[in-house]
């Protein structure tokens, strides 16, 4: 039983570090009604298989108990861990910025497109869509220089109003 405890607990790690690098909300398509569901997320798998491992080896190694009971010790207190690993995760993810967010944070990174040309002192114009509502707002280039209709663009911020905004072509050669 060592070797499945060992082999649960490296599993968890393993698990811990796509949940590091992918997030722990399962997507949208798994649940047809829109709702957030950890349930058997990676987290709360990860939680399970790392508490299970642990305890199942120190159990082990202090021959504490028959396998069956060690095993079901291990079992119980991965359960509770991943329970309370759920909780977590939900009440986290539940949480709302103490102010208002300011939409000029909101929109940075976002994708539009130049509709209206912007030259060195001249505001143009952009378009861009947030959810199903499309949006259009005064824009200028942060660098100043000119961006031709039709360009593909980047939010960098708003203020009063007006999008600043980078080529794309820009920000992918610094990706």
């Amino acid at each position: 039983m060592t070797v499945v405890y060992l082999i649960c607990f490296i599993g968890g790690l393993l698990l811990g570090v796509r949940v590091m690098i992918a997030g722990v909300e399962k997507p949208r398509e798994d649940n047809p009604r829109g709702e957030r569901t950890f349930t058997l997320s990676p987290a709360v798998l990860t939680s399970w298989l790392v508490v299970f491992g642990v305890v199942g080896y120190i159990l082990t190694r202090r021959e504490i108990g028959s396998d069956t009971s060690r095993a079901g010790w291990a079992a119980v207190v991965a359960i509770l861990t991943a329970v309370a690993a759920a909780y977590l995760v939900r009440k986290w993810w539940a949480v709302t910025p103490e102010h208002e967010v300011e939409e000029a944070y909101l929109l940075q990174g976002h994708f539009a497109q130049v509709t209206k040309a912007i030259a060195g002192g001249v505001d143009g114009e952009v378009t861009f869509e947030v959810g199903a509502e499309r949006r259009v707002l005064a824009a200028r280039a942060i660098d100043e220089g000119p961006l031709a209709a039709g360009t593909d663009v980047v939010i960098e911020r708003i203020e009063n109003d007006v999008a600043y905004v980078e080529a794309w072509a820009e920000v992918e050669k610094r990706l």
